[in-house]
């Protein structure tokens, strides 16, 4: 062979390659834009609306894309009649890391024709889950409170009912006009507790087992459920609510933990509670409303 095809024919070989691989182009792909979800739900049997879903799961045509906060606009490489599914994500017990999808909420289902650089866009809404159980609602409306004393409580405080235009209530959210108040007095580190006034038998083994609240405070609130099942009674703290600056915050608490292990027939409570500490002075106050003990089995 001639010694200067040899030597040639190794470049011709590479030049080929780089030749093959320019005409395997990247694909292209098409983008989905998934604005925030709205929330909607029957008043009368599911209180308000109220929510703060931050987040998505999402699905095209049955494939996995991952997790999401929203807004957010995500490449696809799926093109041509796809299916969409965007189940709601919010942030379970107050922490911005357990982003989950909230169970009792319906994912949001779409058809789109997803097409190469083109940005579709979704308007992703949820309700209730007709399957829900709501064995808790409290808002104030009627102008009474269903919570009582319970616990260590030694304190002469107390929670009111207040209408939600009473100044520096300013509630982010219509459809309320009124709302739970408890101002905390200077007197000494005594122990403020507040149960339901009803007893609660709950479904266990798996079953999603969730209570909301919009609360705004400047003092930390301890959550959790007392448990009967005739013979003991015992205490389980779920999370701490910590001092929301004086801005009302959307809470999910997710009570499964607690309950799936519960024998049958064990009622629950679910509690609110805080210390007074008489070393921190200024006003001290926690507003509650849209109180809600929902479960799905």
């Amino acid at each position: 062979m001639n010694p200067l095809f040899k030597s040639i024919l190794p470049l011709f070989v590479v030049a080929t390659l780089f030749h093959s691989c320019d005409q395997e182009k990247e694909p292209i792909p098409s983008y989905l834009h998934i604005a925030k979800f709205t929330v909607s739900s029957n008043g009368t049997t599911q209180g308000l609306p109220t929510n703060e879903v931050v987040g998505a799961k999402v699905f095209v045509n049955g494939a996995e894309l991952g997790n999401f906060e929203l807004p957010v606009t995500i490449p696809v490489l799926a093109k041509g009649n796809c299916k969409v599914e965007v189940f709601p994500n919010v942030k379970e017990n107050g922490i911005s890391s357990e982003q989950k999808y909230y169970k009792v909420y319906q994912s949001f289902l779409d058809t789109l024709e997803l097409r190469e650089g083109r940005i579709d866009t979704i308007q992703p809404h949820t309700e209730y889950r007709s399957a829900c159980t709501f064995d808790w609602i409290e808002d104030f409306e009627d102008q009474a409170v269903s919570l009582i004393q319970s616990g260590m409580d030694n304190t002469p405080d107390s929670i009111k009912v207040i209408p939600t235009n009473t100044p520096g209530v300013d509630q982010p959210f219509s459809g309320s006009n009124y709302c739970g108040l408890i101002s905390l007095t200077q007197d000494s580190a005594l122990i403020f507790e507040r149960s339901t006034l009803n007893p609660f038998t709950v479904p266990n083994l798996g079953a999603a087992v969730y209570v909301e609240l919009d609360i705004k405070t400047n003092i930390d609130v301890q959550i959790g459920i007392y448990s009967d099942n005739n013979v003991d009674i015992i205490q389980s703290p779920v999370m701490v609510v910590y001092n929301t600056n004086d801005v009302w915050k959307k809470i999910y608490v997710n009570l499964a933990p607690e309950t799936g292990d519960l024998s049958a027939g064990t009622k629950i409570r679910v509690f609110f509670g805080t210390y007074k500490d008489k070393t921190v002075t200024g006003e001290k106050h926690i507003y509650l409303d849209n109180l809600k003990l929902v479960y799905l089995q």
